[in-house]
Formats: structure tokens, C-alpha cells, sequence
């Protein structure tokens, strides 16, 4: 009898999720399902044994390393137009730690087939994972071809993904405060039907935060605000980099911002000649300039993320005192554990709205994926994430 073969692919910390997803999924017809080593059995009513064998990094690093290269090897060989779409396909497979061979047998009941292949994209979702095809097709689990052997694909655009388990993997264990701060978070996200991945932690935990001084996020604040301006007055018509010089060396006065820049800013702002995209990229700054100012307590409110910063009082905030010292003066320290807070649900706001994007979707309750994504790089760099990454290297990761 012909067998059907079929792989799941998915980067995770824990492959015993995969065997949860297999019990949950086929709960309702599962006559008996046997676990064995690396090996799951499941029979259905009609005798059927559906086969998993679950192979992780951490007990085959060999199979993996080698399925996952010559899996890449192949596709990298493949035409298509899609370039950039194929590329982070590739990235995808040389990451894959987790490989299931999934069989069982056909039959002319086109119904049993189905309703087994329905569960199977039900298990790749559950695990954020991707079913692979003998055609060499790959599938996401919402059914659209990502990639095939002719360089097809239903997406225009794809975004690597992998489990937060595995992320974590060297990570403390979460504390009841964090928990509870996930679980607030995930309370928020009902509220407004935001989806949201159960399994994501934080991006840094209570014993992990160190959180910048409050004098390191004015001063961030103010050269972000600078470079922004810069930006503005560039993109605008009948301006040109004269213009916006003028604005950038009045807050270098007020401010004293040249030393408080990045490397990248810097070396912007010595572009004579800077990209369009590049200055767009740039203004969006005004964004984090407004968390850091929340952060640090001079602003009262960080409103939901569905408009763009109101940029006029932004600016009066910075044009109308005369220095970082004076606006230090203003307000007060905003505590650990409300950052944290508006940290979290910022992740999970982006988390949203990346996946969205993935599936080629509106962002979920009027999110603006751009302010949110602005947001979680300033929060990511005020809480020492990324091993307390200078702000050029923040990963905004979700």
C-alpha cells in the first residue's frame, strides 16, 4: 500500500510540545496513541497508524545539521524571482533544530486523508512550524505554499520565525512577578482580541532588567529628537541638508547631543548626501524619543499605539527647556516595575503585528506596526535587553 510522507520543520526548545499537539489535535479519534523514545504511534478508528518520528538538535545534532544543509543546498539552487523571499526561506531551514517525519498509509477515502492532513497543519501551527511536501513544497500551517522546487510561492513577503522556548533556552526561570506581569499583559490583549503567543516571556526578566539611568535616557532622548528633526526637515519639500543642519546644531547648543549620539547617528548626520529610505528610517525616531521621555517620567501618558506621536508637542517638550539638566528637573522617576509592564505588553503588541504581516494581514485593533516596532526598540534598549546592547544593536525580536 502507498505510504504517505509528509515532514514538519520548527525551531523549538522543548520537542515534547510536538507530542502535546499531536495528543490535543487528534483527541477526538485517537484509538490509541503509543510514545516510545523519539517515536509517536497514533491509531484511529479504522486501524490507521499515522507515524511521528521526532528528531531534536539535542539528541541528534548530526541528522540535524546534515537534513537541515542539504535541505538549503537544494532550495538554494532554485530560480525564482523571489529573491529576497527565498533568501529568508534559507535562513529559515539552516535554523530548523526540530525535524518530524510524519506516515501513514493511502486509501480511497479521501475524507480520512484530508481530515489527517487538516491535523497536521493544526500540530505546525501549534508549534510554529512548516510541512514539507515529497513534491518539495513547503507549506505554513495556515495551508499557503511558502517555497517549492520551482520557486513558487503564495507569499510576496516572509519573516523567519522560531519558538520562544527555544530563545529562552538559557534564560532563569520566569518569577511569580513575571508571570504575573504576562499574564496582566495577556488580560489586556482579550480585552481588545489581540492574538497573542501564550509561551512568549518577556523580553527580559525581573532578575535580568538594568535599567538605564534616568540621565542616560534623557540624553538618548534628546539626540533621537535631534536626529529625527534632521530628518524631517530633509524629507520636506524646498529643504534641503543646510536647513536641517541648522534645527541639529540648535539642539547640539540646548543639549550638547554630538555625545550622545551612536556611532550609525553619527555617521549619518556626516552623510552630505543620505538616502531617502535612510531618512525615513531615522525620522521615525521621534517614536522612542517619546517612550524615553515616559520612561523617564517627564510625560505623563504613553497612549495606545495606533497613531503616530503628536510630533508638534513633542517638540515643544525639547525646544522649550535648555538642556538635559532642566528636564531632569522635571517630573519624576518612573518605577522598574511599570517600565517592565509597558515593556511586556509592547512585545506582545509587536508579536501581533509581525504576524500579521507574516500572513499578509491588517495589524489586529487599529495597531500601528511602525509605532509599535519604534516602541519595543526603545523599551528593549531602557531595560537592558539584548545582553544590554548599546542602541545601535537593539533586536527588537518577537
Amino acid at each position: 500500500m502507498e505510504k504517505a510522507n509528509v515532514t514538519l520543520y520548527t525551531v523549538i526548545g522543548d520537542p515534547n510540545r510536538i507530542v502535546k499537539a499531536i495528543q490535543e489535535r487528534f483527541k477526538e479519534m485517537a484509538e490509541e496513541l503509543v510514545c516510545e523514545d523519539e517515536t509517536v504511534d497514533l491509531t484511529l478508528p479504522d486501524g490507521t497508524h499515522v507515524i511521528f518520528s521526532i528528531k531534536h538538535r539535542q539528541s541528534k545534532p548530526d541528522f540535524i545539521a546534515s537534513h537541515t544543509s542539504g535541505m538549503a543546498n537544494y532550495f538554494s539552487q532554485v530560480k525564482t524571482p523571489l529573491a529576497e523571499l527565498k533568501e529568508n526561506v534559507l535562513c529559515q531551514i539552516r535554523v530548523f533544530n526540530c525535524v518530524t517525519g510524519i506516515t501513514f498509509d493511502l486509501n480511497d477515502n479521501e475524507d480520512r486523508t484530508n481530515y489527517i492532513l487538516n491535523r497536521l497543519f493544526e500540530i505546525a501551527g501549534d508549534v510554529n512550524g512548516f510541512l514539507l511536501y515529497p513534491s518539495m513544497q513547503i507549506f505554513t500551517s495556515e495551508g499557503k505554499l511558502l517555497f517549492s522546487a520551482k520557486g513558487e510561492s503564495q507569499l510576496t513577503e516572509f519573516i523567519p520565525v522560531g519558538n520562544a522556548d527555544f530563545l529562552d533556552g538559557n534564560r532563569p526561570e520566569e518569577a511569580q512577578a513575571d508571570v504575573e506581569r504576562r499574564l496582566r499583559s495577556i488580560a489586556l490583549l482579550e480585552e481588545k482580541h489581540i492574538p497573542y503567543m501564550e509561551y512568549l516571556r518577556s523580553e527580559v526578566l525581573e532578575s535580568e532588567a538594568r535599567l538605564r539611568s534616568r540621565k542616560e535616557i534623557v540624553q538618548r532622548a534628546a539626540a533621537l529628537f535631534a536626529v529625527a528633526v534632521y530628518s524631517e526637515v530633509i524629507l520636506s519639500e524646498g529643504s534641503g541638508r543646510e536647513e536641517a543642519l541648522f534645527y541639529f546644531k540648535k539642539m547640539e547648543q540646548l543639549y550638547k547631543i554630538e555625545s550622545y549620539l551612536s556611532p550609525a547617528e553619527a555617521a549619518y548626520i556626516d552623510n552630505p548626501d543620505p538616502e531617502e529610505q535612510e531618512c525615513i528610517q531615522f525620522g521615525w525616531r521621534y517614536e522612542c524619543a517619546g517612550v524615553l521621555l515616559w520612561a523617564a517620567g517627564i510625560v505623563d501618558d504613553l497612549p495606545y499605539p495606533s497613531e503616530i506621536i503628536d510630533v508638534p508637542v513633542l517638540a515643544a517638550i525639547f525646544w522649550q527647556h535648555k538642556g538635559c539638566s532642566e528636564l531632569l528637573s522635571k517630573g519624576f522617576p518612573r518605577s522598574q516595575s511599570e517600565i517592565l509592564d509597558a515593556a511586556d505588553i509592547t512585545l506582545r503588541y509587536d508579536w501581533a503585528c509581525v504576524e500579521a504581516r507574516i500572513h499578509g494581514k491588517e495589524a489586529p485593533a487599529s495597531l500601528n506596526g511602525g509605532v509599535v516596532m519604534e516602541r519595543h526598540y526603545a523599551f528593549n534598549w531602557i531595560i537592558g535587553a539584548n545582553g544590554g546592547a548599546g542602541w545601535d544593536d537593539i533586536q527588537p525580536n518577537t
